[in-house]
């Protein structure tokens, strides 16, 4: 039960289409309600370790001043604060009348609540996570994290194949641009749901093949031991969610791998070099030859996407320093807490300048997101709410690089690489928003649990004791 209903929030989070319908926010939060209450228990749950202080102390920050933005204000402090506020204001609504005497910081209040929500709940699913791993349960829940990914994996090239064009088979998105992947309307954030999983699942391997003595024995009874165990399975899921992220073609999650791979050996080394195996690097070279493979089946489309990332095709494509250059003005107009979570295409309706005609959608480009999860953070969380989300990130860096140093156990590998995989998203982040999306940020909230969790201690009684 402990472990149960923290798979069931990050499966309902996929499957009731990524979380972006507001309807699916209230189910999510039901599931997060009862598992911090039955899972994690009240009382785990709100224990913080002294030695994690600095990066809840963050996320409560990030999160208040999210809500902060949503709050209406004397519209004189807005001013002050959001100098551009009431010129976006004015050129985007029309109003009869004196002005009003309060505002909010943000252009879009009710976009803002709703940011909130799926921010909200990415870090109670962190604390759930950290508080329900403190008694054990890592290896179970990866396998079934292995098993979602290559069901999901699977359901996505079905569907994709039977309803093209359609989320999960059964809507058809407004949006024209859509181009629907499993849950996703965009298929970036697919494959940012299947990185994080899939790097996960390869530290599981990897720990498990080290738990095991039958792999160090003949090659025969190694392979005995790999099919009677369940790492036939892991390996199967493992290798679909590499596929679905492959057959994507998502420059940003190819990226992301790469640095999700550099940064395991990088922090692995020292370990690497005590145990003498060559377990990690066999993945290392067997994901390299996988992309060499793929990527040598499909030259042509990956040389198209690579040309539109860097704004060398024709026609309809344009780049990203487009985006972001135009995103300035925004960023310079709102510099303290910006123009609120979720308003970043309210406020672009007014800053952007370029124009793009895109043929298949036939109709002029709309910039909705900063394709950048950073430039987005900047504009809408402003110089105050960035580092706020900055100073959380450094504060997790720190405490992963001294949880998985600390860990002498085979459990080392799946800290090892579920760090490795928020390092593949934020890589991915620097082209992607993939965090926006609810499924994603619970996912990567489930990961920084995992790898920052600390094991309950327990007495000679079998009596367990709080870790501070």
């Amino acid at each position: 039960m402990q472990r149960a209903l923290l798979i069931l929030l990050i499966a309902a989070s996929y499957l009731l289409f990524a979380g972006g319908p507001l309807w699916t926010r209230l189910v999510l939060w039901g599931i997060a309600a009862a598992a911090a209450a039955v899972a994690a228990a009240p009382r785990a749950l709100m224990h913080f370790p002294r030695r994690d202080r600095s990066l809840d102390t963050a996320l409560l920050a990030l999160l208040a001043g999210t809500a902060l933005q949503a709050v209406p204000l004397p519209a004189a402090v807005v001013q002050v604060l959001s100098p551009g506020s009431s010129l976006v204001r004015t050129a985007s609504q029309f109003s009869l009348g004196p002005p009003a005497a309060f505002s909010t910081l943000s252009l879009n209040p009710t976009a803002t609540l709703h940011a909130l929500s799926g921010s909200a709940l990415a870090a109670v699913t962190f604390w759930i996570a950290r508080a329900s791993f403190r008694s054990g349960g890592t290896r179970h829940f990866v396998r079934l994290l292995g098993a979602m990914a290559g069901v999901f994996t699977a359901q996505a090239f079905v569907l994709r194949t039977a309803f093209p064009g359609l989320l999960m088979g059964v809507v058809r998105p407004e949006t024209r641009s859509a181009n629907p992947m499993g849950a996703f309307l965009n298929r970036n954030h697919f494959a940012a749901w299947m990185l994080m999983a899939a790097a996960t699942v390869a530290g599981y391997l990897v720990a498990h093949i080290h738990i095991h003595p039958g792999y160090r024995g003949r090659r025969a009874t190694a392979i005995k031991q790999f099919l009677i165990s369940g790492a036939m399975m892991s390996t199967l899921s493992l290798m679909l969610a590499v596929l679905g992220v492959l057959s994507t073609l998502s420059r940003s999650a190819l990226i992301g791998f790469a640095g999700a791979a550099l940064t395991a050996g990088w922090i692995a080394r020292d370990r690497l070099r005590t145990e003498r195996t060559a377990v990690p690097r066999a993945f290392v070279s067997v994901g390299v030859l996988l992309l060499i493979a793929i990527g040598v089946l499909n030259v042509e489309a990956w040389a198209v996407r690579l040309q539109q990332s860097v704004g060398l095709a024709g026609g309809d494509a344009f780049d990203r320093l487009t985006i972001w250059r135009e995103s300035w003005p925004m960023v310079r107009d709102f510099p303290l807490l910006g123009t609120g979570f979720g308003a970043y295409g309210d406020a672009m309706a007014y800053y952007q300048q370029s124009r793009f005609w895109v043929g298949s959608m036939q109709a002029w480009a709309f910039f909705n997101n900063a394709h950048s999860q950073y430039v987005q953070l900047l504009a809408e969380g402003g110089i105050v709410l960035f580092t706020c989300a900055g100073l959380a990130a450094v504060a997790f860096a720190r405490l992963a690089l001294q949880a998985i140093r600390a860990d002498k156990g085979e459990t080392y590998w799946i800290r090892l690489g579920a760090a490795a995989a928020l390092v593949g998203v934020a890589v991915q982040g620097l082209w992607e928003v993939p965090l926006l999306m609810p499924a994603n940020a619970i996912l990567a909230g489930a990961l920084a649990g995992l790898v920052l969790h600390q094991r309950q201690p327990v007495d000679s009684r079998g009596h367990a004791h709080p870790v501070d």
